[in-house]
């Protein structure tokens, strides 16, 4: 499709513009900027069309100008995209349907409406591969591979690192597009060091307070969880700890035992809730795609979302409610539990080769991705070998813990935390989540992925767990306590 874009735009002399989704993500960026990058190196003038400020993943991408207004008639390609009303932006009709195309990797469910649809597109504009973990993903095979160089390798590789949660979640083929565009030129370490930068001390104290408000609902023989903020509480969330579009917080929610469905509901726009939906294959495994294509959405299996509009401020406990139904009713139609795991050879090298490689952070080539490739087509279960499980109450105590973190921190750079609970503080703690106090210590590692100097927890009795800046943890007993030491309280 790309190079008939080429041949066309060259032929009629017409602009191209690359459009993507609203509040986009690694993928969403990543493969319009290389979409752009790869047309200007065979001469097409190209642009991606943002209205609204993009700031994530500069060093990768680059800086992306805010644009207005486009060209009458020139030519759109809009990635990432499965419905017009989920666009960051619609100059794209600004086109003609024979000058449209889309590329996506959303799936398609039978009678359901996307964009190709809505734009009464030929099914000859339309790439669209739901075998693919990410649009930059198609993009490895659509894009002729002795034109990609290493800055477009570096691009395609941040988008399908980032919509595959860094390798958590694969498709068939991505390990062996992963090891094509690490042979292009990707540095995979210098892109990973990217989506894996240490979160804001204050971003991360607000959502943790903002978790703590998630409610749980039977579903089948697992249990869901949903959380919904409604336009003030997500202006005071934004205004107060600087946290925007927190629907795309939900990944937070994850990996809970015998958690089977996540939703996550934010009225960023007064009068429309953005709304995100997950499922887990280890529990139930049903398909959340039905459900936001219910309601005009789109996504993947696994990972969904949609934009509900609302009429009244009592809309939010009505669409928790509508919302809750429909899931369990979609689980109790196709839900299938999780067989009984008992580890074979070819589990136990996985996880050594994950265990060497901190779940591939680490030391990864070309020869190791071919070797995990090989050995969950040989039946090694990835899923479930690559997640660590927590218990809800563990969830909501980490939650607890970085929620007590005070103001005053905020605006430090790299802070030094200390978390010290009082008796009444251990004693609530334990009834409210059937905890222990090396439970509670052992939440320190809250921290490893947020831009601090060092945490500590210190308990009434002395006991204390610390992490510094690198993330190594270390847990001692301190036998009296200082009598200048005062009390955070929540």
């Amino acid at each position: 499709m790309i190079e008939g874009i080429i041949e066309k735009a060259k032929k009629e002399n017409k602009k191209v513009y690359v459009y993507a989704h609203k509040f986009p993500d690694g993928d969403a960026i990543s493969s319009s900027r290389a979409v752009v990058e790869y047309l200007k190196s065979q001469g097409i003038d190209a642009q991606y069309v943002v209205t609204n400020e993009v700031r994530a993943f500069n060093q990768i991408v680059g800086n992306i100008p805010i644009t207005t207004s486009v060209e009458k008639d020139g030519i759109s390609i809009i990635l990432d995209t499965s419905t017009v009303s989920y666009a960051e932006n619609t100059l794209f009709k600004n086109s003609s349907p024979e000058n449209t195309y889309v590329i996506d990797h959303h799936g398609k469910v039978d009678g359901a409406v996307c964009i190709e649809d809505e734009l009464e597109l030929s099914s000859e504009n339309v790439l669209r591969d739901s075998n693919a973990s990410s649009v930059c993903e198609i993009l490895v095979n659509e894009l002729e591979q002795e034109k990609i160089n290493p800055q477009i390798a570096n691009m395609l590789t941040l988008g399908l690192l980032t919509d595959t949660a860094k390798l958590k979640f694969l498709k068939s083929d991505t390990l062996q597009n992963l090891s094509k565009l690490m042979e292009l030129g990707a540095d995979y370490e210098q892109v990973l060091g990217f989506c894996t930068r240490k979160s804001n001390l204050r971003e991360e104290v607000g959502i943790a307070q903002t978790l703590l408000k998630t409610k749980t609902f039977p579903i089948g023989d697992t249990f869901g969880m949903i959380l919904s903020m409604d336009n003030s509480e997500v202006d005071e969330l934004s205004r107060t700890f600087g946290v925007r579009s927190p629907q795309k917080k939900i990944f937070k929610m994850g990996d809970i035992e015998n958690c089977s469905f996540m939703c996550m509901l934010a009225e960023n726009t007064p009068g429309e809730y953005n709304i995100e939906f997950r499922s887990t294959p280890i529990y139930g495994n049903f398909n959340v795609l039905q459900l936001a294509t219910l309601h005009r959405g789109g996504g993947h299996y696994n990972a969904s979302g949609c934009a509900i509009k609302v009429k009244d401020a009592n809309s939010k406990a009505r669409l928790e409610e509508s919302l809750q139904q429909e899931s369990s009713e979609l689980y109790s139609s196709q839900a299938t539990d999780l067989p009984q795991i008992t580890l074979s050879e070819q589990d136990k090298e996985l996880s050594q080769i994950l265990d060497s490689t901190k779940r591939l952070t680490e030391g990864v080539n070309p020869e190791i991705l071919a070797r995990v490739d090989s050995l969950i087509k040989a039946g090694a279960n990835y899923d479930y070998t690559f997640k660590t499980f927590k218990s809800f109450e563990r969830f909501m105590l980490q939650n607890e813990i970085l929620s007590r973190i005070p103001s005053s921190m905020y605006s430090q750079r790299q802070p030094n935390v200390d978390i010290l609970l009082s008796q009444e503080d251990i004693d609530a703690l334990t009834k409210k989540y059937n905890i222990n106090e090396d439970e509670i210590l052992s939440t320190i590692d809250s921290f490893s992925n947020i831009n601090i100097s060092s945490a500590s927890i210190t308990l009434p009795n002395g006991r204390k767990s610390t992490i510094d800046r690198n993330g190594i943890i270390t847990a001692d007993i301190i036998q009296t306590r200082r009598d200048n030491t005062r009390e955070i309280s929540k």
